[in-house]
């Protein structure tokens, strides 16, 4: 998805309606199907910074692990069984108002993937065909990637647009090698504001940051992104990177929801209470043609739903959150050495995928890196990753 796409989006305070057709906000791609598929999607998140901001000394928060959108999906005629049950299984005591990722596992990762509690809450899931989804940002590499979108909107760079993701992941995984350096040279820019008449300056600096932090193991992708910005000094502008407000990456994670609830445009969208999502959502009516979608939020007290995709989505946030922070040669040893009860829950996810998949393609979806997505798809199905990760 192209991130302005969802920038067509602006909040609005006016007491007005003010109406959305879905079309705009949604994601449409030649090989997505489903979408237009009946069904209800339940949601609740995980790791919801509420903004990010640049500051001079670096971000205004010091933990931003990935932003999670997600929860369980039901089928026309499908509902899910009484949660008493696998309360009782799952040992939770009365006092508890609803069942939380929290009392089904917790400390690291590793440990808990071992844990025999999710392994029920996991088969409950499968046992009753029931699909997930999901939306996995990476906070940080969606603050930068409008450097490479500016550069291949331009029509100078149009047969470069085809490369473009392999060059956002180059310059995230460099970016993070110096993390404070860098977000200090952008912040020198008013960073998303980066002024016109600095335009040739700005990609010149990026540059260099980029040779100083050059890859041991570099591939044709980092070759091609230092080409591509050497040859961007002459732009005039980065498009998106102009009239915005200084220092404010994020200002909202409402635009996922709405994206979420546009996308799957004659679903029914049920989700969890959230204040500053619901004030920031509420003045808008989002319609698919002239019949305005079906969205509301609920008290997850009273909906067993919105309590199963807590449990899914916290541990959907610890996983791409271990899958971001662990090197793929790690990933494989831990992958070599899984218990039966990690195996076992490995398989559990891979089963729920299949049932999802078999939904909607879009129903996970992910905006991060290439080496994200190829690092998860070999610790969670064993694939191949590109050659550039087996030396890294």
């Amino acid at each position: 998805m192209a991130r302005q796409a969802l920038l067509t989006y602006r909040s609005h305070t006016m007491t007005e309606k003010f109406e959305i057709q879905a079309d705009n906000l949604a994601h449409r791609h030649p090989e997505v199907y489903g979408t237009e598929r009946t069904m209800t999607l339940y949601y609740d998140e995980t790791n919801n910074i509420r903004k990010l901001r640049l500051r001079e000394n670096g971000l205004n928060v010091s933990k931003y692990d990935n932003f999670v959108l997600g929860g369980i999906v039901l089928l026309p005629g499908q509902t899910m069984s009484d949660i008493g049950e696998l309360r009782k299984s799952l040992y939770i005591q009365p006092s508890a108002e609803e069942i939380k990722f929290e009392l089904v596992a917790s400390g690291a990762f590793e440990k808990m993937l071992d844990s025999k509690k999710l392994t029920k809450c996991l088969s409950w899931i499968f046992d009753q065909n029931i699909g997930i989804h999901y939306t996995n940002l990476n906070v940080l590499h969606w603050t930068i990637l409008d450097i490479v979108e500016s550069i291949v909107a331009d029509d100078e760079f149009e047969d470069i647009l085809p490369f473009q993701h392999e060059l956002k992941n180059e310059l995230y995984n460099i970016a993070i090698t110096d993390l404070p350096t860098f977000l200090a040279l952008l912040h020198s820019y008013s960073f998303p504001d980066v002024p016109r008449a600095r335009t040739g300056d700005f990609i010149r600096d990026v540059r260099a940051f980029i040779r100083t932090n050059w890859p041991t193991a570099p591939n044709n992708a980092t070759q091609l992104l230092d080409q591509v910005l050497a040859k961007a000094t002459s732009l005039g502008e980065l498009v998106f990177l102009v009239d915005e407000t200084p220092g404010e990456l994020i200002d909202g994670f409402d635009k996922f929801f709405l994206n979420r609830i546009c996308t799957f445009n004659n679903a029914r969208h049920v989700l969890d209470e959230e204040k500053e999502i619901q004030k920031a959502i509420s003045p808008f009516r989002l319609m698919n043609g002239d019949r305005e979608m079906d969205f509301t939020f609920v008290d997850s007290k009273k909906v067993p739903e919105i309590q199963i995709s807590d449990v899914v989505v916290g541990f959907l946030g610890k996983y791409f959150a271990f899958i971001e922070k662990t090197p793929y040669s790690a990933l494989i040893r831990i992958r070599q050495s899984l218990t039966s009860t990690q195996k076992k829950n490995l398989q559990l996810m891979r089963d729920l995928i299949k049932i999802s998949d078999t939904i909607s393609n879009n129903l996970l979806f992910r905006i991060t890196t290439l080496d994200s997505n190829w690092k998860s798809d070999a610790f969670l199905f064993g694939t191949n990753p590109a050659p550039h990760l087996l030396k890294r």
